[in-house]
């Protein structure tokens, strides 16, 4: 685990200062951001703090899937967030939002999709991805905080992708035939993820309580690469999907007619 005093060409205290966090931490090589944020989570470090690394040797999606993470390719990196009290469903989705937000603003012409509920696509190929996990820890241990984990892949790696996500998996530098800047990228969704949920300075945490505002709903639904597609959903089975509810759940409706909300579990195309 070698910690990092630069990072894209400047000094780790000078983008702690320009990103207004109260830790940034960044690594040549981690197991897993998410696992040394919670480390620090656990010795007091505060919301929006931030650890970076060059590469993952355990970076891990949802259901425990890996996440490939090799150096010199994407960003990977975790971000300290209080946790909503009471809890609620949209915050991967709100996460990816902000994440396919600042890939549109550095890509011009690209459209980033939502497949819901935590990955960004591109043209079909995924490009990000976003794992939120809760976590109890720092002065006081009852009260939990979410680690949010954003994956982006920025460039394709020396050699293509592995065989079995080749056909899947795609870069913002493929797609956009552009240098993309991880800085950049960084400070965009970090500087978003503050203002959409209200953390900078004295704000309330997650103003919108809990159901998703209607402009972000809007957004997410115009970018729901899902909508009126055959899916099989791991909780409800197979159905159309009719689009993303303020509340978070992907709307499914099923051949009879009727209509659940899948809260959770994993949604593929059929």
């Amino acid at each position: 685990m070698a910690r990092l005093t630069h990072w894209e060409g400047e000094p780790v205290s000078v983008w702690t200062v320009r990103w207004g966090v109260p830790v940034f931490e960044a690594y040549n090589e981690l197991g897993s951001t998410s696992d040394r944020l919670k480390e620090i989570a656990a010795q007091g470090a505060g919301p929006g703090s931030v650890i970076i690394s060059e590469t993952q040797t355990a970076g891990r999606g949802r259901r425990s899937t890996t996440w490939h993470s090799p150096a010199d390719s994407g960003l990977w990196m975790s971000v300290l967030l209080p946790a909503p009290s009471p809890s609620v469903a949209y915050l991967p989705l709100m996460a990816g939002l902000v994440t396919a937000r600042a890939i549109e603003h550095l890509t011009p012409g690209i459209d980033a999709g939502i497949e819901w509920p935590n990955d960004i696509v591109i043209s079909g190929k995924k490009v990000a991805g976003v794992l939120c996990e809760a976590v109890a820890g720092g002065l006081s241990p009852s009260v939990e905080s979410v680690l949010v984990g954003i994956g982006v892949n920025v460039r394709t790696p020396q050699g293509g992708f592995p065989a079995d996500i080749r056909d899947r998996a795609t870069s913002l530098e493929d797609a956009a035939e552009a240098c993309v800047s991880r800085a950049a990228l960084a400070g965009m969704i970090i500087a978003a993820l503050a203002s959409v949920l209200g953390t900078e300075g004295m704000g309330k945490a997650y103003p919108h309580g809990r159901l998703l505002p209607p402009q972000m709903l809007k957004a997410l639904n115009r970018r729901d690469v899902l909508s009126d597609q055959w899916v099989h959903s791991e909780q409800e089975g197979p159905g159309i999907a009719r689009g993303i509810l303020e509340s978070g759940a992907l709307l499914l409706e099923r051949e009879d007619g009727s209509r659940v909300d899948v809260v959770t579990g994993s949604v593929r195309l059929i």
